[in-house]
């Protein structure tokens, strides 16, 4: 399947830029969704739970 693929790029004369920008593109994307997501999450459920913790304890 792989192989196909290649040759479906290489055969359309995809050029390395292209490939390039791509890749910059989508490592643009993961870390925008870091950002955006997974950050605000991780500090949500550590407030949270942090809050709990010290409701319990008094």
């Amino acid at each position: 399947m792989a192989f196909i693929l290649s040759n479906l790029i290489f055969g359309a004369s995809v050029s390395s830029q292209a490939a390039t920008n791509s890749a910059v593109g989508m490592i643009g994307s993961f870390l925008a969704a870091g950002a955006l997501i997974v950050v605000p999450a991780a500090f949500a459920l550590l407030w949270v739970s942090q809050k709990d913790q010290l409701q319990r304890n008094r």
